[in-house]
């Protein structure tokens, strides 16, 4: 009798490793990502109390300056000025590819920000960004010079340590159809990312951009374009790859929604992979890695073709090291 009980009790623990064994199976099948839960790194509707900071003297060089965003946003307790991957702090650098001070880089480029309506139809505070013109063509197109007045929100990390997905509502202005001046060739940046050695030096080997061009493939008037290239050092040009998205409409004077996640790798396990409104624009596998790691993720940037001026608004910004589980701030596009 007690060698059937002893049996039992062996062969009852023997039963309860097996019943766990299958349920960790089961769990690792049905939810493959429960252990790779993606991390908030930064969130901000520049709510109160994120102040955008005077421009300084101290902070200009001869062609431009920088401009910080400051303060703890209360809807998200996050603080500016978010650290990705280590490197100088976020920055705003007015660029007016003109000599300029502290005072006169207004007349070429200037940051705000203001309550206005936003996505949802209720007030919001957001960061709206502006350029009035160029330091080489005033207020005609500075494509033919290839002139560089720009706004760009920037962040400059030392290196790289993981994967990362941006998203953000973001609003062009409502003449865009004019500002791009289609059917001509002209272009306005959204997004991208550039390689080199840290501190933002113009050494890199590869850059992705997401911008809205006039070219388009089907005969629509401007439409999503999304290149790998080398326009990151001072090399000749090189294209490695071009994806043009004529299906997802092109908001104009409407506020919209966009993502965008990449992998790096010099593999074909490689991806970068871009939305608009919910909508895939890019998803594209490949090597988008040599050798150089990104030190400028342009997060956004007033900078294009056609005349001035051009302006934008820019609201909700979150920054992950992969996609998010969970789809918080709708539309989220399946990924």
């Amino acid at each position: 009798m007690k060698i059937f009980q002893r049996r039992s009790l062996r062969s009852d623990g023997f039963a309860s490793r097996i019943r766990g064994l299958v349920f960790t199976f089961f769990l690792a099948v049905s939810f493959p990502f429960a252990a790779q839960a993606q991390t908030l790194l930064f969130s901000s509707g520049f709510e109160p109390n994120t102040t955008l900071r005077p421009v300084a003297q101290i902070d200009c060089f001869s062609t431009g300056c920088w401009q910080y965003i400051d303060g703890s946003d209360l809807s998200t307790t996050s603080t500016w000025p978010p650290n990705i991957w280590g490197g100088s702090p976020t920055a705003i650098q007015l660029l007016a590819d003109h000599a300029v001070d502290a005072t006169t880089v207004r007349d070429y480029a200037f940051n705000q920000i203001l309550n206005v309506t936003g996505h949802a139809g209720s007030s919001t505070r957001v960061l709206y960004s502006q350029l009035a013109q160029s330091g080489c063509c005033g207020g005609g197109s500075q494509e033919a010079v290839a002139g560089a007045t720009q706004n760009a929100f920037q962040i400059q990390p030392v290196g790289e340590t993981s994967d990362l997905y941006i998203s953000y509502w973001l609003k062009f202005q409502p003449d865009l159809d004019k500002q791009l001046n289609p059917p001509n060739p002209n272009w306005r940046y959204l997004f991208s990312w550039k390689t080199g050695s840290p501190g933002g030096v113009n050494d890199g080997d590869y850059r992705v951009v997401v911008e809205v061009a006039t070219w388009c493939l089907g005969g629509v008037p401007f439409c999503w374009e999304t290149r790998g290239d080398n326009n990151a050092g001072g090399d000749p040009y090189v294209e490695y790859w071009r994806v043009q998205n004529t299906a997802v409409q092109v908001p104009v004077g409407q506020w919209f929604k966009f993502e965008v996640f990449w992998h790096r790798s010099t593999g074909n396990d490689g991806r970068y992979w871009a939305a608009v409104n919910g909508q895939v624009i890019v998803d594209r596998s490949g090597p988008n890695k040599i050798d150089k790691s990104i030190n400028r993720i342009f997060v956004s940037n007033v900078y294009g073709s056609g005349p001035y001026p051009m302006y934008q608004w820019l609201d909700d910004l979150k920054i992950y090291d992969g996609f998010p589980l969970d789809c918080t701030d709708p539309p989220c596009a399946p990924h």
